[in-house]
Formats: structure tokens, C-alpha cells, sequence
């Protein structure tokens, strides 16, 4: 296999990457896989990340308090959640008492 053939596999594996996405689709779920990471300890054992869809983050949380407290902090929360992933996927965030 020559230098060229490599550099052409190379280049079709990144179209490919990109055509289907893979790299938003790996951000997107490091949201779910790495949530403790994002939001800290305290928020991580009383919310769960349950889906996004149309940027709209869905958590579920212990209490209805804890989804009070959690809306006022939502922009802080959309801010460090997309910092942590490097792009804006999450733009709003709904709180839903299910935990």
C-alpha cells in the first residue's frame, strides 16, 4: 500500500465522519455518558439527562424542588454543557419531577 493509498483512505474514513455526523452524534451523547463530569456531584444525584431533541435538553429530577432550583440555573447550565461538548446543540432545557 502506497503513501497516496493511505491518504485517500484517510480522507474517505473523514467524509464519511462527516456525512453521517458521527462527530455531533459522540458530543451529543457525552452529555448523557458524562454528566456528573458537566454539571458536579450535587446536580448529578438528583437529575438525569433523559433526551435532547430539536435542542431542547430534557432532565429528570428528584424533586420539584430541585426542578425549580435547576430552571433558575438553566442558562448556566446550557453555557457549561456546551462548553464541555465544544458546539451548541443544547439551546433550552426542560425539567420534569421523575427521578
Amino acid at each position: 500500500m502506497t503513501m497516496n493509498e493511505i491518504e485517500n483512505i484517510g480522507s474517505i474514513i473523514d467524509n464519511v465522519v462527516k456525512k453521517m455526523d458521527i462527530k455531533r452524534k459522540l458530543n451529543i451523547s457525552s452529555i448523557f455518558n458524562r454528566w456528573e463530569e458537566i454539571v458536579g456531584t450535587e446536580i448529578y444525584k438528583k437529575s438525569k439527562p433523559e433526551r435532547i431533541i430539536r435542542g431542547i435538553l430534557y432532565i429528570s429530577v428528584s424533586t420539584s424542588t430541585w426542578a425549580n432550583e435547576l430552571s433558575l440555573m438553566s442558562g448556566q447550565l446550557i453555557e457549561k454543557i456546551n462548553s464541555f461538548i465544544g458546539e451548541e446543540v443544547v439551546k433550552n432545557i426542560r425539567f420534569k419531577q421523575n427521578l
